[in-house]
């Protein structure tokens, strides 16, 4: 009956296109769009923005300018559509050195240019100008010589100003500095999506008075309810399996990485198996409470999207305020996604252990939970 029962879920879930399409194609989707997206280099970034930069021809405003475009920006003096405008004051060298307070630079975003570019560019504009300051100086004591060409006295500032030598970085986990962010989260975001084939599965055996009639019969429905549970929790470990597959090897590949390699077998079964669990338990949960394909769906899904939300998963989680960096530490997205990251990584430390516990006690909790709505469900059952 196992078997039997298995088989049928399985072609149940086949035979809806919709659900499909949620379970392996909308993370696919994701993964891809959000590898792409985050895939740019600040560089290639930095040359796609328009700055609109007004000078009268000082030598330092010019100065300033070319600082500002040896990181890649395309300056012109005048440009309607631009992503930021830059006013500089006039007799700058008069007021590089002085005592008074008050702005030298004026800069304007427009309304499209994000947080983070201006961000970029505000640091870029303080780096240009302190260059430009220390330029000065250098010039009017004499520790530069005047007769340089000036690419050569911009060389010798870059020089100055460079502290690249003085940094080290360690270089584990560098190789995967995209693909560690966005593979992860959506890949969860996806196997938590199995709440809507299971619960419009349910409603359909409710609707079509499939599990009114098995009330007839010598059968206990809790276990007909767990074996239903146990068929999605199959389906959903070779999701896991196959999203991994994807976005361990093809997706690097895309982007021209080097594939993610399975040195950790058992860890990445041991993350599958309990991560499936916690998705397939929780899911249990809103399958046994909504009466309608509308509820399914808002619920459902609703509840995914804020749990992603919250979780980091659409925005990074260090960029997040503090209260919702704390609210994350308590979401089974965020749980799982640490797991597959320390998958990824092959280093399992006590955090993602922990991430295990959380997991394995929310599954129980929400097995229990689903177990007592669905007999509530089953009560409430009557001929039409």
């Amino acid at each position: 009956m196992i078997v039997q029962s298995i088989k049928k879920e399985f072609i149940l879930v086949f035979s809806d296109l919709h659900s499909v399409a949620v379970l392996l194609l909308m993370p696919v989707i994701f993964m891809l769009i959000m590898t792409f997206a985050m895939s740019e280099r600040q560089e290639d970034m930095i040359q796609n923005l328009q700055v609109e930069f007004k000078t009268n021809n000082e030598f330092e405003q010019i100065l300033f300018g070319q600082y500002l475009a040896n990181f890649g920006y395309q300056l012109n003096p005048v440009m309607s559509k631009a992503n930021a405008s830059l006013v500089l004051e006039s007799n700058l060298k008069q007021q590089l050195f002085s005592n008074q307070q008050h702005p030298l630079i004026q800069i304007e975003y427009s309304a499209k240019t994000s947080p983070a570019i201006q961000a970029l560019l505000s640091q870029h504009v303080q780096l240009s100008f302190a260059r430009l300051k220390l330029h000065m100086y250098m010039l009017d004591t004499g520790e530069m010589d005047e007769e340089l060409p000036l690419d050569k006295q911009m060389s010798q500032i870059n020089q100055q100003t460079d502290t690249s030598q003085y940094i080290s970085v360690a270089d584990n986990n560098t190789s995967l500095p995209v693909i560690s962010y966005s593979v992860p989260s959506w890949l969860i975001f996806g196997i938590y999506f199995i709440v809507l084939p299971i619960s419009v599965t349910l409603l359909n055996e409710v609707q079509n008075g499939t599990l009114i009639r098995l009330k007839t019969f010598p059968l206990n429905l809790h276990h007909y309810f767990l074996v239903k549970l146990l068929a999605f929790y199959l389906f959903s470990v070779g999701q896991f399996l196959l999203l991994s597959l994807i976005g361990w090897r093809l997706i690097p590949l895309l982007i021209e990485q080097p594939p993610v390699p399975y040195n950790h077998l058992w860890e990445l079964l041991s993350t599958a198996l309990i991560v499936c669990l916690a998705a397939v338990s929780f899911a249990s949960i809103i399958a046994s409470l909504v009466r309608s394909f509308e509820q399914a769906i808002v619920l459902g899904g609703g509840v995914n999207i804020i749990m992603a939300a919250l979780s980091g998963f659409m925005v990074p989680l260090d960029i997040m305020p503090i209260t919702l960096q704390q609210i994350a530490q308590f979401s089974p997205m965020y749980w799982s996604a640490q797991l597959v990251k320390g998958t990824m990584y092959g280093q399992f430390g006590d955090e993602h252990w922990m991430s295990f516990i959380y997991l394995a006690v929310f599954a129980a909790i929400s097995l229990t939970t689903s177990a007592l709505l669905f007999s509530r469900r089953l009560r409430e059952l009557s001929w039409n």
